[in-house]
């Protein structure tokens, strides 16, 4: 079981911090980093999938700071992005592959594993499609299972909900509990009803400080949207 500690976490942007000695840790499940827009969650995240560099602190998986492990880190951890790019005509095979080849995998291996992930994701069908042919339903599908293809042990997903209607929302949730049973999905997001569900482990941030930490089955009546207002009102007053 992978374990991700956060140690003591700042980074700070000129007078700004957009992190501030964050501390935490991510186990095997779903974790949800949730907070306001703003408050941190893409920095922590960009910093987690070593995009970004923290001016304090480091990152640890399973002991071992992840940027003494270079290649060996980026091999086992795969990233959605909020605003994934993509190119509207490549047909969705062509986008699997060339992100499968971005990630290592042999290119034998490329067109069994497209398949099966697309498949797993419940887009089997799509592969001959445009990307801009697909609803943003199966078009974020398309882009979870290009995150997945490598078999990642931490999956970090970025406000992964994120123009998509109640429906296509209540789908995803599914599949991303599917996820938490053989890896470390983090999770950010300031939509509840997301993750209320299916999270287990829940990171309330707010202006770059960590509120508080815990799982889901510690937080008051069970009701993470009133522990979450109470949380951050406390912050402000």
């Amino acid at each position: 079981m992978s374990r991700l500690e956060i140690c003591n976490i700042t980074k700070q942007y000129k007078k700004k911090k957009a992190l501030d000695n964050v501390s935490c840790t991510f186990t095997e499940g779903i974790n949800t980093l949730l907070g306001a827009n703003g408050a941190g969650k893409s920095t922590l995240m960009s910093i987690i999938s070593t995009a970004a560099s923290p001016t304090l602190g480091e990152v640890r998986l399973d002991g071992e700071e992840i940027i003494s492990l270079g290649e060996k880190y980026r091999e086992l951890m795969a990233m959605l992005f909020q605003h994934q790019p993509y190119f509207p005509s490549v047909k969705v095979n062509e986008f699997m592959r060339y992100n499968a080849q971005l990630k290592g995998i042999p290119p034998k291996k490329i067109p069994e594993l497209t398949e099966k992930t697309l498949q797993r994701l419940g887009v089997g069908e799509c592969g001959s499609m445009k990307m801009k042919e697909l609803s943003g339903g199966m078009r974020q599908r398309v882009f979870l299972a290009q995150t997945i293809i490598s078999d990642p042990k931490i999956i970090i997903l970025d406000e992964p909900s994120a123009g998509l209607d109640i429906a296509e929302r209540a789908e995803l949730k599914g599949i991303i509990k599917e996820l938490g049973d053989n890896a470390a999905v983090i999770i950010s997001t300031h939509i509840v009803s997301d993750i209320e569900d299916i999270t287990d482990r829940l990171f309330i941030i707010e202006k770059g400080r960590l509120l508080w930490s815990g799982g889901a089955g510690d937080v008051p009546k069970g009701d993470i949207s009133g522990f979450y207002l109470k949380m951050t009102e406390r912050e402000k007053s």
